[in-house]
């Protein structure tokens, strides 16, 4: 399913110079108006990608919360990239209800410049947006790819489409009025201090001690 754009969010984007360069065979024309220009890209060259920094690749899933100022930041290196894309998109993916949730963009649609190493994303203003899917408790995939979209992938020199990071997010539980608060454990200690077993151990265990007290203080007396 396909995202809905929503109004812009507040944040930030970091931006790479990027780089370009190659040789062999291979082409890949570029350019707009009346100039273009010519790149050579390797057939033996890998297919680009994105190695991600933060939250780091390696870690387990992260866990953010749905709240005010509550802020995201996703950050990224390209690798074996020889041709910058024009533009990415980054979306957040729910298995749990099928729906693909733009992750910031100027225009809340996800959309970014192709240079971007680096967003932000307030998953609490999203929500609060008009017209804005619910966000689930649920857990999500990153997924971020070029102008050629999701299918992009094994083109060497040029970005695969990316979709290897989860992350989970969650609402902060309501608070209780304290004229509404009971306590669970209270409640069991009373609940076990009335209950008939414990009673008959508690007055077994006093009439062992009153018994041997007595034996005791008989067994003194005949001694003297």
């Amino acid at each position: 399913m396909s995202s809905q754009p929503a109004a812009a969010s507040s944040g930030s984007v970091q931006a790479s110079s990027g780089s370009v360069a190659g040789s062999a065979t291979g082409s890949v024309v570029s350019g707009s108006g009346t100039g273009s220009s010519t790149l050579s890209i390797p057939q033996t060259a890998a297919a680009g990608g994105i190695f991600m920094t933060q939250p780091p690749q390696t870690a387990n899933p992260s866990f953010y919360k749905i709240a005010p100022s509550n802020i995201i930041t996703f950050a990224w290196n390209y690798t074996s990239l020889y041709v910058t894309p024009t533009s990415i998109t980054v979306t957040a993916f729910c298995a749990a209800n099928g729906y693909n949730y733009p992750v910031g963009g100027a225009n809340g649609d996800g959309v970014y410049p192709g240079t971007v190493t680096s967003i932000t994303w307030d998953p609490y203003a999203y929500q609060n947006s008009p017209g804005a899917q619910a966000l689930a408790q649920e857990t999500y995939t990153l997924r971020i790819q070029d102008e050629r979209g999701a299918n992009a992938v094994g083109t060497p020199g040029m970005m695969n489409a990316y979709s290897a990071l989860k992350f989970a997010l969650y609402k902060p539980g309501q608070a209780t009025p304290l004229d509404q608060w009971s306590c669970p454990d209270c409640n069991s200690a009373t609940n076990l201090a009335l209950h008939p077993g414990f009673i008959s151990i508690v007055v077994t265990f006093t009439v062992m001690i009153l018994s041997g007290y007595g034996l005791l203080r008989r067994g003194l007396a005949s001694a003297h």
